[in-house]
Formats: structure tokens, C-alpha cells, sequence
């Protein structure tokens, strides 16, 4: 029975793809010599970096290859992380089994061409990592027991990775649990307090919900001041920052085994939680990203763990404001939950299995999506009554 449910929901899913207006336009990249297509960078207004297993794209709004360039590989190592690190500054994280990760740098020349930068830097230690971010002259490594800052030396002409003090483990944390800590994501945003630049940062952890550290920038180095936990009774989550300061934050998580994702306003220590009842995928589809928005357009990607099928369900949700609603909701009860309406799926965009998935907005109010290891599709928003603040 539930494998006669499952095959009825995708080919739902793809019925529902076929009403989907303003989804005529793709394209096709040859896969001989870019290879799959794995993740997406922002650029620009008008163009995009697609980091495929051979190669980085940069494309238009129109999904044309603008340029691309060669991505130095050692030995059998992946390469799936792509970010910015600071503005005209792009960083590409590969690793190999058992090794430890190492970065390529890409400077911006414009918004239609990189030219790497320097030479091949490993993270000096004898690690595999979960994934790699980074800010100003920080980086992170997330691994399941850990989060580790390092410190990114740059000259004119090259760069290197040193070692810090900080690394935010059990210890750290004084985690209560008798089992180790399984940090499943990390973000981060700036907020400044008396002409002083800070960092908030939201690490998200399986079995206790999440943990916020506050880090002062000194020298562009972020370095640890305090911390605290957001008591969330819910695991296997993704974070979404939509802004913050010192005493209070905004933020959207997503559940990763299917389920609602949650609207929370947190004054330090006091939390409001607004529930955002979307329908969601059941069984065995999971959320492969975070939630992403433009305007009052909401997408998450879900894939199905089996088969490697993706599904984008589109939403449209005007979150709460902190000056009315969440402000109007707020109690001294910490933990405090208000239930807001069901938000059914507006869209739903489907594609058959592939290896990575791939989905942003552009600002030509279109949403773009992978739909094969090497096509990309491009929908139009326009009857979504799109508002932008």
C-alpha cells in the first residue's frame, strides 16, 4: 500500500508540473564537459555561478552559458560547496575520502567572468567535514561533533588558512546530552551595536533544537563572546535568517523530514513561535534545502531519499512583521506558540531523479530549477501577485 501511494504521489507531481504555467523555457548543458550540475551563487542582478562537477557557469537570467572556467581537481576529490566570502570573492570546497577539505579561490571581474586566485589551500587538519562556510576573514568547518574557526590570510598576489583558538564542541556548549553533538547546519547574519559589527550565529543541532552564538568582528576575524539555546523540541532542521540584532532574531526552520517548517521571533530569551502550516511531502521525502523567498514567494525543495526524485513546492506567505503581528503575540511565557492559518501549495514543480537539485529565484521574478543533471528550467512568478517590501 504504501508503495502504490508513493508511485500515485509522483505521478501526481508530475500532472501537477503540467498545468504549471510560464514553465516553457530550459536549457541544456553538455554534461561531457561541465559535468552535473551540484549547487548555485548568486552573482548579480543579471547573472548566476552554477558549479557543475567539471566546471563553473556563469549564466544569464536567460540560462546562457556567459563564461566558464575549469575547476583544479586532486585526485578523486568532489567538489560541492560553493560561497561568497566577502564581496569580489568566491571560494569552492572540495574533499576527498578520509582527506582533509581543501579551497579554490575565484575573484570577481565582473559580473560575466572569475579568474582563479592562487594556488590549492588545505584546511590544516586530518578531517573530513560536513560542509565549509565563511565570512569577511573567517571560515568554518562544520562537522557533526563540531564547528572549528579558522583565520584566511590574503595578500595580493596569494592566500593561506591558519588555525584559531575557537572551536565550538560539547564543551563549549556544556551539552547536557549523554551522546555527542550532530550539528546539522549553520548560518549566520550581521548586526552592528555602537559603531561595532556583530555576528549572529544560529547553529542548528539535532537533538536539542539550536544554539545562538553572538561573535565580535575585530581585524574582519570573528571571534566568540557568548552563546546561548533556542529550546526548539524538534531535530533534523534547516535555518533561515531573515534578520537580526543583539536581543532579538527572525527566523524561519525547516524540518527536514518532510513536515512544517516554523516562523520563530526570538527575544533573547524569550521565544514566540508561529507555526507556517504548509502541506508537505510524506514518507520518504526529505527537505534538501533551506526555505527561500522572494517577496512573499516561498519554495522548498523536497527529494525523495530512494529514488533521488525532486520536488519544489512554491507557497505564498506574507511572514509576520515584528512591529505587528509577532509583537501583538508576545508574552512572557517562553516558548509560547500561536498557530497561524494553513498555507496550501500554490505550484508544484517536479523532476525525475537525478543527483543534485538545484532551485533559486532571480530577479526577474522567475524561479529556476533543476530538472535533469544537466537542464535547468525557468518559471515565470508573475501570477503569484508577487510583494516586494
Amino acid at each position: 500500500m504504501k508503495c502504490l501511494y508513493l508511485i500515485s504521489l509522483i505521478v501526481a507531481l508530475f500532472k501537477a508540473q503540467e498545468h504549471s504555467k510560464g514553465c516553457d523555457s530550459y536549457r541544456q548543458y553538455n554534461i561531457d564537459y561541465y559535468g552535473k550540475l551540484i549547487s548555485h551563487l548568486r552573482l548579480s542582478n543579471t547573472s548566476d555561478i552554477i558549479l557543475a562537477n567539471n566546471r563553473l557557469l556563469i549564466i544569464d537570467n536567460e540560462l546562457s552559458v556567459l563564461s566558464s572556467l575549469p575547476i583544479p581537481k586532486i585526485n578523486s576529490s568532489l567538489c560541492e560547496w560553493i560561497f561568497n566570502q566577502s564581496p569580489g570573492l568566491i571560494f569552492v570546497g572540495c574533499q576527498s575520502n578520509g582527506e582533509a577539505p581543501y579551497l579554490i579561490a575565484y575573484k570577481i571581474i565582473n559580473n560575466t567572468h572569475l579568474t582563479q586566485f592562487g594556488d590549492i589551500v588545505y584546511f590544516p587538519l586530518n578531517e573530513t567535514v560536513n560542509d565549509i562556510k565563511g565570512t569577511l576573514n573567517t571560515l568554518f568547518t562544520i562537522q557533526s561533533e563540531k564547528l572549528t574557526f579558522f583565520k584566511l590570510i590574503m595578500t595580493l598576489t596569494d592566500w593561506t588558512i591558519q588555525t584559531t583558538q575557537y572551536v565550538l564542541d560539547r564543551d563549549y556548549f556544556d551539552f547536557w546530552m549523554y551522546n555527542e553533538l550532530q550539528i546539522m547546519d549553520l548560518e549566520f547574519e550581521t548586526y552592528w551595536l555602537d559603531n561595532i559589527q556583530y555576528y549572529k550565529l544560529i547553529i542548528v543541532e539535532y537533538q536539542s533544537g539550536a544554539y545562538w552564538v553572538d561573535t565580535i568582528v575585530e581585524n574582519n576575524i570573528l571571534s566568540p563572546i557568548r552563546f546561548g539555546q533556542i529550546y526548539l523540541k524538534c531535530c533534523n532542521l534547516k535555518a533561515t535568517i531573515h534578520s537580526t540584532t543583539q536581543n532579538e532574531s527572525f527566523i524561519t526552520f525547516t524540518k527536514g523530514n518532510g513536515g512544517y517548517p516554523f516562523y520563530i521571533n526570538i527575544k533573547y530569551e524569550i521565544i514566540t513561535w508561529i507555526l507556517l502550516e504548509f502541506d508537505s511531502p510524506t514518507f520518504d521525502w526529505i527537505a534538501s534545502s533551506k526555505l527561500k523567498q522572494i517577496g512573499n514567494v516561498q519554495g522548498i525543495m523536497y527529494r525523495n531519499s530512494k529514488n533521488k526524485q525532486s520536488v519544489l513546492w512554491l507557497y505564498n506567505v506574507v511572514l509576520p512583521q515584528p512591529q505587528n503581528q509577532i509583537e501583538s503575540l508576545q508574552t512572557d511565557q517562553q516558548n509560547q506558540t500561536q498557530a497561524l492559518k494553513a498555507y496550501p501549495r500554490i505550484d508544484t514543480l517536479t523532476s525525475p531523479p537525478q543527483d543534485y537539485s538545484i532551485f533559486y529565484f532571480s530577479s526577474e521574478f522567475t524561479v529556476v530549477h533543476s530538472i535533469e543533471d544537466n537542464k535547468l528550467q525557468s518559471c515565470d512568478l508573475y501570477n503569484y501577485k508577487i510583494q516586494m517590501e
